[in-house]
């Protein structure tokens, strides 16, 4: 097949495909102004679906429950957005030509020691909350803590309440261990919304392959970002990027591969976000360079065709774009 041949390929099937990207975060401080421009540029560039962070480990509870409700007012009033409360919404949306729109906590501090609040978040539209952000809190300990002590007892409660309710078990920017005890925690399926693979590049966010391993069995998908710090020591490119994505192919499969492009919309935002959290941005990991780079929204179109010119699949490269994420979500949410 021909260069062109191949781009055209790569276009259609990325127009017709199930686009689901697993994390964007919301970021305190940042520009309203980029935030609603970079959903537009999801819809143009074809997505289907993403999922904006709303709070994480430094939101208290009621700021959440402000937060939730002045994004749901705001996604309210723009008629190209439909938001999510089940995986079939998100059909909807496609065949409307919106974007679906869902919402998901990384970390379980806007729940605090009340396990009743994650059935009101869950009906408030939170579908997916990771275990811990980077460092410790009442349910495990973070990639950045220099000793995880693995998953609480009350973090067992809180896997078998979000298991209870269908909201997804999320190891992102979670410790090694306590992400293992999640995983064998939990009886649905668990997994990375948003993460990069170790055996590519080292670094405290990436993961090892026994940790992949353990999340394809659970049925689980792991979500490949797109940030340049964790891609590798080049930054940000679809090749590196594919890189990723292949080695998770090879380990475990084409079916337990997605998209989890963790898109920052306003950089300057988040290294002052960063600069402020310094025990959950160590000095030493790379954050707070003034060179962070990443894939940018219009490169998606990009990556479908990359994983063609691999020699992937149509069904296999649709299950990476979306497929995959679809089947948990049905399976899980309720």
């Amino acid at each position: 097949m021909s260069d062109g041949n191949l781009a055209a390929t790569a276009a259609a099937l990325h127009r017709q495909a199930l686009v689901l990207d697993m994390t964007m975060p919301m970021l305190q401080g940042s520009d309203l102004g980029r935030f609603w421009a970079a959903l537009d540029r999801m819809r143009v560039s074809g997505y289907s679906y993403v999922s904006l962070t709303i709070a994480a480990d430094h939101t208290g509870t009621w700021e959440t429950f402000r937060n939730i409700a002045y994004l749901r007012t705001l996604l309210a009033r723009r008629p190209w957005i439909r938001f999510v409360h089940k995986a079939e919404d998100i059909r909807r949306a496609k065949a409307e030509g919106r974007l679906a729109v869902g919402l998901n906590f990384q970390g379980t501090v806007p729940i605090g020691r009340r396990l009743g609040l994650i059935r009101v978040f869950y009906r408030l539209g939170i579908r997916h909350m990771l275990m811990a952000y980077n460092t410790r809190n009442l349910v495990g300990s973070g990639c950045h803590d220099a000793v995880d002590e693995g998953l609480t007892p009350y973090g067992r409660a809180v896997i078998g309440e979000m298991n209870r309710l269908g909201m997804l078990v999320d190891v992102s920017h979670t410790g090694y261990r306590t992400s293992m005890e999640a995983i064998e925690a939990s009886a649905a399926p668990v997994v990375v919304s948003h993460g990069n693979v170790q055996a590519v590049h080292q670094h405290p966010r990436c993961y090892r392959d026994d940790q992949i391993r353990a999340i394809a069995a659970t049925g689980g998908v792991f979500g490949v970002t797109g940030f340049g710090l964790f891609l590798g020591s080049d930054g940000a490119s679809v090749d590196q990027f594919v890189r990723h994505v292949d080695h998770v192919v090879q380990l475990v499969g084409p079916e337990h591969v997605g998209y989890g492009s963790d898109y920052v919309y306003d950089m300057p935002a988040f290294q002052a976000y960063a600069a402020a959290e310094a025990e959950k941005f160590p000095e030493d990991s790379g954050y707070h360079g003034a060179s962070l780079t990443q894939l940018e929204i219009e490169q998606a179109p990009a990556i479908t065709e990359a994983l063609l010119r691999l020699g992937y699949s149509e069904d296999a490269v649709k299950g990476f774009l979306g497929g995959n994420w679809m089947r948990v979500l049905e399976q899980v949410w309720r």
